[in-house]
């Protein structure tokens, strides 16, 4: 798509519509027209955040990494094992780094002892790929101890049936397996509850010496690998826990994990998924079938791998479902639209209490080399919706006006709304177009996010409208943006933040800007609502010397606080941030940066990036010195 201009907006980098409903903002200027979100992908080194910070062309200092807590180095430990191997391993390629997400403390995987179990049944098979010690069990053995395993996949699967809540079925480390439609995908189990879940985990073989790998299980054809419902019916079951495996697709028309007809309460982690058409599939249900409420829910992902997959890394929502201190790259390549590293879409209607959580996502729907999608996208439904503590990241030069970090916004011809959101101290990366965006929004906090810009087109960092709703969507009111700091580099143009269009009771307040250019398409807010409908927007640092025209409408500082009484408070000097070149740093350099003790003493956020609390004079910006 071209450059777009529509009147009283402006003109600016073409856009990126998500799912092929409606545009969005443009870089600088113009609502769009359509665009599909996101697809594509080659496959890239990853290579995770180094120690406090997202690694790669931008790095961000302090910003937080993710932590490799809950990844487990040995067999049998409960969480990913290092790199190479599928896990989250500091430092590794496409690891988690050691530095923590910022304000967020991973979760480890449990660890439960298959010996400690009412009852344990163990599996062991040496295809391709198997270490090079392996030993196959015996399909007709007892396999009820470690040197008495079954052999095959389809035997554990068919065995998983008749297990009673709380047992373990457990593939070998070390061990590889195959499954395919002939052997079957479908586990579930009547017996197993929310209280008592059933596990399907990896077990350290008499014939390990340690450094055995995540048991892999590689799916031969389109089917599933792990398909979670109920056969013919929609029957209730719940309770199923699935720990450290690698999972491996034949690469179109099958998911990792499919959830579907009324399955609730699983946990997955530790595992990695890969080259699957959808890592993890939250679906709906068939609700024709009295056994069935219509939805999967409290289903987790933690500490996983995603990477490789060619649609979705993961696509679904459901009451309480949480993706959390997980891996995602190189997601969503298969298409030109549609396609994400996470897609929470709305199969089951309103969503309550959705979490995206401490996770880093990478090389989101690459297209011919570059990013052309949204990472981070919310459709449909929502009400409670949390995303804190992300680092969400692209390479400079590998992305395109399409390419967003984070946008919960509409994309249906049908009715949406999304109520009570909360975005939160996440580390934005060179995404592209729009960093943050969000539409038909009520009572929604984008606030502590970092974003660093430094591609050669223009961004809005932070949008609120990102896009123009349907007339049977939720009107966007009380949309609070602070505290957020904000860096764009010299090549670039756009706006920061952008809250207008409609609505009332919002507050823009706290927020730290610098531009590094000298474009003079360029602004710190786009504020075009009425006065009373802000609620508060005050104590603002906006530092742009290359650019006059630094506030709404054209104005500078001074000109807007006498055209509106706005921004009294506020600023148009050097935040003096720690460093604005990489590995970027974008708290107060000293204690007599102006950022330090001028932050809004009432409307600014209650803790900072790294989740402390503030004190009773606030800085300016993510940060608290």
């Amino acid at each position: 798509m071209g450059i777009v201009c529509v009147l009283a907006v402006g003109c600016g980098d073409s856009t990126q519509g998500n799912d092929g409903a409606g545009g969005s903002t443009s870089s600088g200027g113009a609502a769009g027209s359509g665009g599909a979100v996101g697809s594509g992908g080659a496959v890239g080194s990853g290579g995770g955040a180094a120690v406090g910070g997202g690694a790669g062309a931008s790095g961000m200092t302090g910003a937080g990494g993710m932590t490799g807590s809950g990844g487990s180095a040995g067999a049998g430990t409960g969480g990913a094992s290092g790199a190479g191997t599928g896990g989250s391993a500091a430092g590794g390629t496409g690891g988690m780094s050691t530095g923590g997400t910022a304000g967020v403390s991973p979760m480890p995987c449990p660890d439960p002892d298959p010996a400690m179990a009412p009852a344990a049944f163990y599996v062991c098979d040496c295809a391709a790929g198997a270490d090079a010690d392996c030993q196959p069990g015996d399909d007709s053995a007892a396999g009820d101890t470690p040197s008495t395993p079954w052999r095959t996949y389809e035997k554990a699967r068919n065995e998983f049936g008749n297990i009673g809540a709380g047992e373990v079925v457990a593939f070998c480390r070390g061990g590889s397996f195959t499954q395919n439609s002939t052997t079957g995908n479908r586990w579930v189990n009547a017996s197993c509850t929310a209280a008592s879940p059933c596990v399907v985990r990896d077990f350290v073989p008499g014939w390990g010496s340690g450094d055995e790998a995540d048991p892999v299980i590689t799916t031969t054809d389109n089917s599933h690998c792990f398909a979670l419902e109920d056969g013919g019916n929609a029957d209730h079951e719940e309770g199923y826990t699935f720990l450290n495996l690698d999972l491996r697709g034949s690469g179109t028309g099958n998911n990792g994990f499919f959830l579907y007809n009324d399955i609730d309460d699983v946990l997955i982690c530790g595992v990695t998924i890969s080259d699957f058409e959808i890592g993890v599939h939250v679906a709906g249900s068939n609700m024709a079938d009295a056994g069935s409420d219509g939805r999967n829910d409290r289903i987790t992902l933690r500490n996983a791998r995603i990477v490789d997959n060619a649609d979705q890394g993961w696509l679904g929502s459901c009451d309480g479902c949480s993706i959390e201190y997980s891996y995602f790259e190189n997601n969503g390549f298969a298409r030109a639209n549609l396609n994400h590293n996470i897609y929470l879409s709305s199969p089951q209607g309103l969503a309550r209490n959705v979490r995206a959580v401490g996770n880093e996502l990478y090389r989101s729907a690459i297209v011919g080399g570059e990013c052309a999608g949204v990472s981070l996208v919310a459709h449909g439904l929502k009400d409670g919706l949390l995303i804190e503590g992300n680092i969400v990241r692209e390479d400079v030069g590998a992305a395109g006006n399409g390419c967003w970090g984070i946008a919960v916004d509409t994309g249906y011809s049908s009715g949406e709304e999304f109520r009570n959101v909360t975005i939160r101290g996440n580390t934005i990366l060179n995404v592209g177009n729009t960093a943050i965006g969000v539409n038909a929004c009520q009572s929604c906090v984008i606030e502590n996010n970092v974003i660093v810009h430094e591609q050669s087109f223009g961004i809005t960092a932070i949008a609120a409208p990102n896009r123009m709703r349907d007339a049977n969507d939720l009107p966007m009111s009380e949309v609070t943006v602070r505290n957020n700091s904000i860096l764009i580099g010299a090549a670039s143009r756009g706006r920061a933040i952008r809250v207008t269009d409609e609505g009332s009771g919002h507050v823009v307040v706290s927020n730290a800007i610098h531009f590094l250019g000298t474009n003079t398409n360029w602004s710190c807010f786009d504020l075009g609502l009425a006065q009373s409908a802000y609620a508060s927007v005050d104590n603002n640092l906006c530092f742009a010397p290359g650019s006059s025209t630094t506030w709404t409408g054209s104005l500078d500082l001074a000109g807007w606080q006498g055209a509106t009484g706005l921004d009294s408070s506020s600023a148009s000097v050097d935040p003096s941030f720690a460093s604005t070149t990489a590995p970027h740093d974008l708290r107060a350099s000293s204690g007599s940066s102006p950022l330090v003790d001028s932050g809004h003493a009432t409307d600014s956020s209650a803790n900072e990036h790294g989740g402390q609390p503030r004190d009773s004079s606030p800085d300016i910006g993510a940060y608290e010195n």
